[in-house]
């Protein structure tokens, strides 16, 4: 008995020890405690992946995918000259080289060491419990005019943001939209009246703290979302538009009352960042046309100016190279996932990575019509809409290559293609 209670004990840490990351997704002003919670979750993978050496076959093509498009990535960086010190460098994988760090957990979960069910109730059990504290606690913050911990003021038209403890609103906003498109689903799809209460009361408050960080582009995400999960909830066009109505009831009152109207106004401006990212967007237009197969060079957008265009070696509008030997490590990006990987990559780079994520919806996908388990459809539902979310996301920031979010997502995805490999072998 004794023995059955240390297994017990020592497995339900081992979960929990996968399900720290969660945890951290707000609090990127202290990026080490992200680090070391992946690189914890990485040593427990390969430490059961080299006693047993195999993964789940659902997981098999999508990680040939994202090892294809890592190795083209580093090839694509080390063809422009860029240095090894460079690429192992904490400055580089935490900005122009994070798609490296926020893949990895792709990687973790295909190894079949874990019940993926038990695991995935812990994820949304602490993923809701830890977005409900932040907003709370931003709310508490944004309505007493307290702006030191959570709530922040750039100086810029948005006036006081709901940042958690994250360094932009944008990082918080991104992945307060998926969550609230999470609370939304288990909403709409508990049968129980008190849990359908409780699941509405997160909705509120993950709702509001999505709008309290005056982050545009999630809105927009969240919005894309949510219809995608109306329609897949209901299929009918009739009942798709009134579910929508009576949706906007509630979220415009929610918006009324966090005074969030003006930046959802601002959705239809261009002025103030948008212009800044119609610049930013022109740049990478301007450096895809330069090398439209390969792009530029993978982590080059950034040493790229206007005043040294012509630097740009090789045959323009076919194939050139950015390769001065100077380097600028920082959050800035094309403001845009798709222009960003076209420009520094190439038709080829972002191919791949488009291809890796449809393929993932499509075995999800499979998965939703494939499983008779309402909570397991639950599940696959969250990861269709982080996935349809992520696509509208990355029109306005390089989302698929933001730590924040793609940790998030990452697990949602990995962790329900574990799911189906389950559920299939336990039929």
């Amino acid at each position: 008995m004794n023995e059955i209670k240390k297994y017990l004990i020592i497995e339900n840490i081992l979960y929990i020890l996968l399900t720290i990351p969660i945890i951290f997704l707000l609090a990127n002003n202290y990026p080490y405690l992200l680090i070391i919670a992946v690189i914890l979750a990485i040593i427990i993978g390969l430490i059961f992946f080299l006693n047993k050496k195999i993964i789940i076959n659902e997981a098999k093509y999508p990680l040939i995918l994202i090892i294809i498009t890592y190795f083209y990535f580093i090839l694509s960086y080390f063809s422009t000259g860029q240095t090894i010190a460079n690429f192992f460098s904490y400055k580089f994988l935490r900005y122009d080289g994070n798609f490296f760090f926020c893949y990895i957990l792709f990687f973790v979960f295909a190894i079949p060491f874990i019940d993926y069910f038990k695991e995935l109730k812990l994820y949304f059990k602490i993923i809701f419990i830890t977005f409900s504290l932040f907003a709370i606690f931003g709310i508490i913050e944004y309505f007493l005019g307290f702006t030191k911990i959570m709530i922040h003021n750039d100086g810029t038209t948005a006036g006081n943001m709901f940042t958690a403890l994250n360094f932009a609103h944008n990082a918080t906003g991104s992945v307060y939209s998926v969550v609230s498109l999470f609370a939304l689903i288990f909403f709409l799809n508990e049968p129980e009246k008190k849990l359908k209460f409780i699941y509405s009361i997160l909705l509120v408050i993950c709702l509001v703290g999505l709008f309290l960080t005056k982050s545009r582009g999630s809105y927009v995400g969240f919005a894309v979302g949510a219809l995608y999960l109306f329609w897949m909830n209901y299929r009918s066009i009739k009942k798709f538009l009134i579910t929508v109505a009576i949706f906007l009831v509630p979220v415009s009152i929610l918006i009324f009352v966090t005074k969030t109207y003006n930046r959802f106004l601002e959705l239809f401006q261009v002025t103030g960042t948008v212009s800044v990212r119609f610049n930013l967007w022109k740049k990478a237009l301007y450096l895809f046309s330069k090398s439209p197969i390969f792009g530029v060079g993978y982590g080059r957008f950034n040493d790229i100016e206007s005043f040294n265009y012509n630097r740009i070696k090789g045959y323009p509008g076919i194939f050139s190279l950015y390769t001065d030997q100077n380097y600028f490590f920082n959050s800035s990006h094309a403001h845009n996932s798709y222009l960003q990987f076209l420009a520094e990559t190439g038709i080829v780079g972002l191919g791949l990575l488009i291809l890796f994520w449809i393929l993932c919806y499509r075995i999800v996908y499979k998965a939703y019509n494939f499983s008779n388990n309402i909570y397991y459809k639950r599940i696959y539902l969250c990861a269709l809409a982080s996935i349809i979310a992520l696509f509208a996301l990355s029109f306005t920031e390089n989302y698929m290559s933001s730590t924040t979010i793609m940790i998030c997502i990452s697990m949602i995805i990995s962790l329900s293609l574990g799911l189906y490999w389950q559920e299939k072998k336990n039929i």
